[in-house]
């Protein structure tokens, strides 16, 4: 029999594969998807990959910001540790919702870490729906509606399936000494940060040949779109999905915007993913103290 905990991951595994199947079944083949590759220009594909680590470094950045205002006694090297440990747990599951999870080797700050980490990827969240509905909105303006609707149905799902209705006061509670300077911080950073993301797009899909305005201003409203349905495993399907949806109706082939996509992917979610599991798994087999803590405590000898 099938343990309970494994239906959700087994469920959104097929959702993926299944998404997938379809898209190489009847919509870009692997033949298509490889001669999209083989004729990308180089140097935008290097662009896009050189981009990673600064998206890495605004990521720790903006995670570090809210640690050090709400869990101060916790060291740099563990902040960074538990940056990579999420990106690992976020590998395996939907929406990446695993990287909640960060702070789970603290002991007795486990709570309040969960509550960091979540209040991290909901900024980043909300910055990326509203970037979409904004860009919507410039394309399409009749579908604001829709697009405030759904905006609101995610963030009160999200608010639901992260903490529930019983935890939204004990998240408040746990966010209420975190600094109006750390929460400008992580903002400015998740905003950087999301220009950063649509540029890798831009970069991929800009190395298969010109891109119209219509397509750079459809990139926004993709990753939204990507937001608003966190239901398969990593994302994968319902990425180059809404790729293949919102691109191609301004022009982009569907090889193209499903290329683009995969690459994406492993540059932001599978590195980082497969780097995270390597710390997890180190992290398994040693144990340190924080780094504040040990300098508090050779003060004390001293």
């Amino acid at each position: 029999m099938i343990p309970s905990r494994s239906i959700p991951f087994l469920l959104r595994l097929s959702v993926a594969t299944a998404l997938l199947y379809v898209i190489v079944r009847w919509i870009a083949p692997p033949a298509d998807l490889l001669a999209a590759a083989a004729a990308a220009e180089p140097r935008w594909l290097l662009l896009a990959a050189a981009l990673t680590p600064i998206g890495l470094v605004l990521q720790w950045w903006k995670w570090r910001r809210l640690v050090r205002a709400g869990l101060p006694r916790i060291g740099e090297r563990d902040i960074l540790s538990s940056l990579f440990a999420g990106f690992g747990l976020g590998l395996l599951t939907p929406g990446r919702l695993g990287e909640l999870g960060r702070g789970a080797g603290w002991s007795g700050d486990r709570f309040r870490a969960m509550m960091l980490a979540g209040a991290d990827r909901l900024v980043s969240s909300l910055v990326t729906l509203v970037a979409g509905v904004g860009c919507a909105l410039y394309t399409v303006p009749a579908a604001w509606v829709v697009w405030a609707v759904l905006a609101v149905l995610a963030v009160g799902v999200s608010l639901r399936k992260f903490w529930g209705t019983a935890r939204l006061a004990s998240l408040l509670s746990a966010l209420a000494d975190v600094s109006r300077a750390a929460w400008v911080g992580n903002i400015v950073a998740a905003i950087v940060f999301n220009m950063l993301f649509f540029a890798q797009m831009l970069c991929l899909l800009r190395a298969a040949g010109p891109l119209s305005v219509d397509a750079v201003i459809a990139i926004p409203i993709m990753f939204a779109l990507k937001t608003l349905l966190p239901i398969s495993l990593m994302d994968l399907g319902v990425r180059e999905g809404a790729a293949i949806a919102v691109l191609g109706s301004v022009g982009v082939g569907a090889a193209t915007a499903v290329q683009a996509s995969l690459m994406l992917f492993g540059l932001n979610v599978l590195a980082p993913g497969l780097a995270g599991l390597l710390v997890l798994f180190l992290n398994t087999r040693t144990t340190h103290l924080p780094t504040s803590t040990q300098r508090v405590e050779f003060a004390h000898v001293r």
